[in-house]
C-alpha cells in the first residue's frame, strides 16, 4: 500500500496516474478518520475528475484509491493522507 502525507505527494502523483493509466477506472474512497462520519465515494474516470475531490478535503482526511476491476486489490491501492 501507497501511504503519504503532503510532503510526499511527487510519489502518491506517480501512483495515482500508474493506477488511471493501468486500470481505470478508480473508485475513491474518501475517510473522515476520529469524525463519526460515513465514508465518501467518487467514480473516476481520470485523474482530472480526482483533482476537484482532492482540493476540498481538509486535514485528516484520508483517500483510498483503487481500481473497479480488482474485486479483491492485492496491491492494497493508493492511499493519500492529508
Amino acid at each position: 500500500m501507497s501511504t503519504s502525507s503532503v510532503p510526499d505527494i511527487g510519489a502518491v502523483r506517480a501512483a495515482i496516474a500508474r493506477l488511471f493509466a493501468d486500470k481505470p477506472p478508480v473508485l475513491a474512497e474518501v475517510r473522515f478518520p476520529h469524525m463519526g462520519t460515513s465514508s465518501d465515494w467518487f467514480l473516476c474516470e481520470d485523474a482530472a475528475d480526482l483533482d476537484p475531490i482532492l482540493e476540498r478535503l481538509g486535514p485528516g482526511a484520508e483517500v483510498h484509491l483503487s481500481s473497479v476491476w480488482d474485486l479483491r486489490d492485492a496491491t492494497g491501492g493508493v492511499v493519500l493522507r492529508k
